[in-house]
């Protein structure tokens, strides 16, 4: 059976809560340990390491009561490849900088959200040289593009989200869960073409073509996306709660890409396995013991508990690189309600990864978040990680 592998910023549904999150004994697992790039080739690790991003800094999608997100602008630690370059068929219109990681997104719809959540009129997102999507500012606003043949290849121009427009539309969607209008909504909201939007009523099956809004009874998450299936791509789920405040729109989204971007990293993985089951049709390793003899290096660990996690259901690494996700997000709208709310998320997961390197390398990632953070922002941060439990990756000692 394919069991969702997510309630979107939510903790997942298959996890108990508890009053601390459990940390999973390093010796759980066998070590996930030879060199993952000479077994199996270099893309599927490449792709999942691009999915731990530098923070971005000073954000103002959506202000609540203090003011915009505090940061000190600029990115930390990290190059900025398209910073300079110009527009196909715009000149003048060069690329500021990149919004959330400057080594782009494996989807679209990932950097979409990011482009979204920043709150600027010049906000794009951008097909680069590279073929990775990226989420940039310009100098001036741009418009849509094509055919480019330097560092940017096509642009799509995003802006940003007018609140008072946001109510309405969603007002006008909820009154009566009218499929037309909140395909209208979700669309302005995510800043995914209209047509791209798939609403799931009773009985529909979610589309792995489009980005789902699920408006059954029944679905009570802000967001899901389908279990590990090697035959084919996952659904990504979006629900009514998460369209509560637009900085929790674009944070779901995100969150629920990675989920769908790990999936395919396990699908390209789980294919190379496939090729060594054909070649040693009487080896009774699992996908996790044969991906735990392909690795050495702590990415290589982290590649392989994600993976695996994903086909046998333990589910602990890809939720935590999520939720960590939807907190960079939500820091990046500048609005500190949600940046609260989905950091708090990060403290409480019921679950840890099972191999230390994993943890250490998201640590990484919520250490350069709070480096990039000042004022309102830091403070949020640092109220959140102090009241964490004991067990939690806030808790580490490098983030203090």
């Amino acid at each position: 059976m394919i069991r969702p592998i997510s309630t979107g910023a939510m903790p997942p549904t298959e996890f108990a809560t508890t009053t601390e999150p459990a940390l999973a004994s390093p010796a759980s697992h066998a070590p996930l340990v030879s060199d993952l790039a000479a077994a199996i080739g270099t893309d599927p690790l490449a792709k999942l390491q691009d999915l731990l991003g530098a923070p971005l800094h000073r954000q103002t999608l959506y202000t609540d009561h203090g003011g915009a997100g505090g940061g000190k602008g600029g990115q930390v630690g990290r190059a900025d490849p398209l910073v300079g370059a110009e527009l196909p068929g715009q000149k003048g219109v060069t690329i500021q900088r990149s919004l959330g990681d400057p080594k782009g997104y494996e989807t679209r719809n990932h950097a979409l959200a990011w482009a979204r959540a920043i709150g600027s009129d010049k906000a794009m997102v951008v097909l680069g040289s590279d073929k990775r999507w990226h989420a940039v500012e310009t100098n001036k606003v741009g418009r849509d593009a094509s055919g480019g043949i330097g560092k940017v290849a096509s642009a799509i121009q995003v802006g940003r989200i007018d609140p008072a427009e946001y109510e309405r539309l969603k007002n006008a969607a909820m009154e009566k869960n009218d499929p037309e209008k909140w395909k209208t909504f979700a669309a302005y909201a995510l800043g995914v073409p209209r047509d791209e939007i798939n609403i799931v009523r009773e009985g529909d099956t979610p589309s792995n073509k489009h980005v789902n809004i699920n408006l059954t009874r029944g679905f009570d998450a802000e967001g899901k996306t389908a279990g590990f299936d090697p035959a084919k791509p996952p659904w990504v789920q979006l629900g009514p709660k998460a369209f509560d405040r637009p900085a929790n729109a674009c944070a779901t989204l995100a969150h629920e890409q990675v989920h769908a971007e790990h999936h395919t990293i396990a699908r390209d993985l789980f294919a190379k396995y496939t090729e060594y089951q054909h070649k040693h049709p009487h080896s009774k390793e699992s996908f996790r013991d044969w991906a735990g003899k392909q690795v050495k290096t702590a990415q290589d660990v982290r590649t392989a508990e994600i993976v695996a996690g994903l086909y046998d259901g333990a589910h602990a690494a890809t939720e935590l690189e999520a939720h960590i996700e939807a907190a960079k997000v939500a820091f990046a709208s500048g609005d500190l309600v949600q940046a609260r709310t989905d950091l708090t998320k990060v403290a409480t997961l019921p679950n840890l990864p099972a191999q230390r390197q994993t943890s250490d390398l998201s640590i990484e990632v919520l250490k350069n978040l709070r480096n990039g953070l000042s004022g309102d922002a830091l403070k949020v941060f640092d109220e959140v990680a102090t009241k964490a439990p004991s067990r939690s990756v806030l808790r580490d000692k490098s983030l203090h």
